[in-house]
């Protein structure tokens, strides 16, 4: 039986939201415990960040600073302007949702101002601030945001990668019972470093899952948090099963409904199928591509279709054995990959 949601306070209850102006000068220059780790940025926010870790690096001043004030209903010289998302010419981005908040991310992706509408829940407004504007912060830093859960195998990282609905957090859930840790989840962080290597950054240790997938996972309900805006879910911390540093990335499942009446299969694509299925799963798509101007995400889409353990993709179907096999499929393709040019299905 699942618990009812203990009632949420809205931003006004909580207490913890300070002015605009005191909120940057926290952040200009980091000397306090509250400030989070995300995507290996150091994070000081007015918005309460529960559930990321406290950032225990070096005390350089702020990676990103989150501020709460007045947002611009418009943006002057816009390139785009499609609802609920606008670009102005020099780089800024609104992106705002209704009865939750207004969200204003610099060109730089180092700043962001939350304009929240009155009796928006925290919770609600953290959702936005961690999915789609997180999708923004990378793309403006050149980083690759792509839809998936990521886990770590071995010394690297394998990425989850598909549509909402397709099981990517069960699937990552299903490994952390195996034992395995996460990345991420929902949003994948894929950077080319300085060395050429490409890497996956650290994101949220939590996983948000449906009731069916809990309970065919066995894991309990009543310590969960119940997602606002996202009613049939819940959001289960995974501190102790979460990897904390970046990896390099091994390998990417793209998981894709199976036909009706066959069975998952998983087969290896080739270059050119690799890389259409990373533009497929990336995360907001056409605002991602407006935001690559430079086309800095593109040549990271082409290094991550080259990855050493390859892409593959997994006709997925969501059956009380689904995740547990496809996590034998997984694992098996990985430890003695096929050649890509061979398309034999596992």
């Amino acid at each position: 039986m699942i618990s009812d949601a203990k009632p949420h306070k809205s931003f006004a209850d909580t207490g913890h939201v300070p002015s605009g102006s005191g909120a940057a000068r926290h952040g200009e220059r980091s000397g306090t415990d509250g400030d989070r780790a995300l995507c290996g940025w150091r994070v000081a926010s007015a918005v309460p960040l529960s559930g990321l870790p406290q950032w225990r690096g070096d005390d350089r001043a702020a990676d990103i600073v989150v501020t709460v004030g007045p947002v611009p209903d418009r943006l002057p010289d816009l390139i785009l302007d499609q609802p609920p998302v606008q670009i102005s010419a020099d780089g800024a981005c609104r992106f705002a949702v209704p009865d939750v908040a207004a969200y204003l991310i610099d060109p730089a992706g180092r700043r962001v101002a939350i304009d929240p509408v009155a009796g928006a829940s925290t919770e609600d407004i953290r959702i936005f601030l961690l999915g789609t504007v997180l999708g923004i912060l990378c793309a403006r830093r050149g980083i690759l945001p792509l839809h998936a859960a990521c886990v770590q195998v071995g010394d690297g990282a394998v990425a989850l990668a598909g549509a909402s609905g397709m099981g990517k957090s069960t699937l990552a859930a299903a490994f952390i019972q195996r034992g395995y840790r996460i990345l991420s989840d929902d949003v994948t962080a894929v950077e080319v470093a300085g060395d050429h290597r490409v890497l996956v950054r650290p994101s949220l240790p939590r996983l948000k899952l449906c009731p069916d997938a809990m309970d065919r996972l066995m894991m309990p309900a009543d310590a969960a948090e119940r997602a606002l805006r996202d009613a049939g879910k819940f959001i289960i911390p995974v501190d102790d099963h979460f990897h904390p540093a970046p990896l390099p990335l091994t390998a990417v499942v793209h998981l894709r409904p199976a036909p009706d009446g066959m069975p998952s299969t998983l087969h290896r694509l080739s270059g050119i199928q690799g890389l259409a299925a990373i533009a497929d799963d990336v995360y907001r798509p056409i605002l991602t591509r407006w935001l690559d101007q430079a086309d800095r995400l593109a040549r990271v889409s082409f290094a991550m279709a080259g990855a050493p353990g390859g892409c593959w993709q997994l006709s997925y179907r969501h059956d009380p054995d689904g995740p547990e096999a496809a996590v034998d499929r997984i694992l098996d393709a990985l430890a003695a990959p096929v050649r890509a040019s061979s398309g034999n299905p596992r």
